[in-house]
């Protein structure tokens, strides 16, 4: 499966036909056993030429409830680099090199770009350059859960969805819908996105509605622990 973001500063250049290359990456999520240190993924390159790529691991973490990636030695992805010829198959090993045990669930993130071919260049298209990320999650602990805490905290911006985690293990949310007094204010398809462990999510709801004072509030999700359906109670931002 594939998790790419398409990096678009190249976008600025003239209008005109876009491409980029087929690269994907299993699985989409790296949890290894408790006390593992050594994980991998599988690189598949689906173009008809090789596709240079470059492997990196960034320590994950979130700041004001929004996502951070830092560089990190801790974990590190053997090899770095790695050419995929067509239709062939490639692994790569993640291993956490750091001595000390982790702390709960460390969260890290694994980078894989392709390295544009400076050939490739075409008059009048634009290349993409495609990123995989793909969530890595070391622990030692035999037992992990989240504990998540939702709220609707009102804001000048307009209203946020605050998920609180006190647990030891991340959660994940998708296709979240938000409702007032039974009728849907606010909607996001797709990944929204993690709550870390020990950590916060804020999530902009963009709705030209304000959160109605009093309002019965409630919001259903897809997440990797089920279905979520919840009441929820609003304050203002302190």
């Amino acid at each position: 499966m594939k998790l790419a973001t398409l990096l678009a500063a190249a976008a600025l250049i003239a209008p005109g036909a876009a491409w980029a290359s087929d690269i994907r990456v299993a699985p989409v999520v790296l949890d290894p056993l408790p006390g593992a240190r050594t994980t991998s993924l599988t690189l598949a390159n689906a173009e008809k030429k090789a596709v240079r790529v470059q492997v990196r691991v960034m320590k994950w973490s979130t700041r004001n409830g929004v996502d951070a990636l830092e560089p990190t030695s801790d974990v590190v992805a053997s090899p770095p680099f790695a050419t995929l010829s067509p239709d062939q198959q490639y692994l790569v090993r993640v291993v956490r090199t750091a001595k000390a045990a982790p702390v709960g669930e460390e969260s890290y993130r694994v980078l894989v770009d392709e390295v544009p071919d400076p050939a490739d260049s075409r008059p009048g298209t634009v290349k993409l350059v495609v990123r995989q990320s793909i969530p890595v999650f070391f622990s030692d602990l035999p037992r992990r859960a989240p504990k998540v805490a939702w709220k609707i905290e009102r804001s000048a911006a307009g209203p946020v969805l605050v998920g609180r985690n006190s647990g030891n293990r991340r959660f994940r949310i998708a296709d979240l819908q938000v409702e007032a007094n039974g009728r849907q204010i606010a909607s996001r398809r797709g990944l929204v996105g993690y709550v870390l462990a020990g950590s916060e999510l804020r999530v902009p709801l963009e709705t030209r509605e304000a959160v109605p004072a009093g309002a019965a509030l409630r919001i259903t999700a897809a997440s990797d622990g089920g279905r979520l359906e919840l009441p929820l109670g609003a304050q203002s931002a302190g």
